[in-house]
């Protein structure tokens, strides 16, 4: 076999299980998501926080249920006195999916005393089948959302300073990863000491 002809085979041979990759990649919903958030991660603009006249939080939020990976209750005052990031996002959502590993290195790169909170309105079960449960020890479950925080697009990350008051915004995914991002949210731990 020459080597015109070795390499028409390998080509025949990559095609074809590329071919297959893409066809398992539109067929099951499953993958499809995880693709589409792998794409779409490499596109994602830069996002810089920064504060906004902060917004007292209405009592349907203050009392907001959340449950955390292990099934243990909290409230959402119970996080007063250190500031919190909270990402809306669902497994079906693949900007949301993007946007997870960029909060997870985010939240390694700052102070220890700042909550992140990814909360979902699924069941712990569909974010265990979506293979997101292991990799992300900061996803917390609820029934519903408050209405006064008004959550109408995925992702919604949204930061709150100690005292619970939101400073920070931000409908739709973005690069949050970022030194002035790690500086901000640092500094709002130091403003709150």
């Amino acid at each position: 076999m020459s080597f015109k002809q070795k390499i028409k085979t390998v080509w025949k041979w990559v095609s074809s299980a590329l071919l297959i990759v893409i066809i398992l990649i539109v067929i099951i919903p499953s993958w499809r998501i995880s693709f589409q958030g792998w794409y779409q991660s490499w596109f994602l603009e830069e996002v810089e926080f920064s504060t906004g006249n902060p917004v007292s939080l209405k009592p349907d939020a203050l009392q907001w249920q959340l449950f955390d990976q292990k099934d243990q209750l909290k409230i959402f005052s119970d996080f007063k006195g250190e500031p919190v990031v909270v990402n809306f996002w669902a497994t079906w959502c693949p900007p949301c999916r993007a946007e997870l590993p960029e909060l997870n290195d985010l939240y390694h790169e700052v102070d220890k005393k700042v909550a992140f909170i990814a909360v979902t309105t699924e069941t712990p079960e569909a974010v265990e089948n979506a293979g997101l449960m292991d990799d992300y020890d900061f996803i917390y479950f609820t029934q519903n959302y408050p209405r006064s925080l008004e959550i109408e697009v995925f992702p919604t990350l949204m930061i709150f300073n100690a005292d619970l008051q939101q400073v920070y915004r931000q409908n739709g995914a973005g690069a949050v990863n970022n030194e002035k991002n790690i500086a901000f949210l640092n500094a709002l731990r130091k403003d709150s000491n």
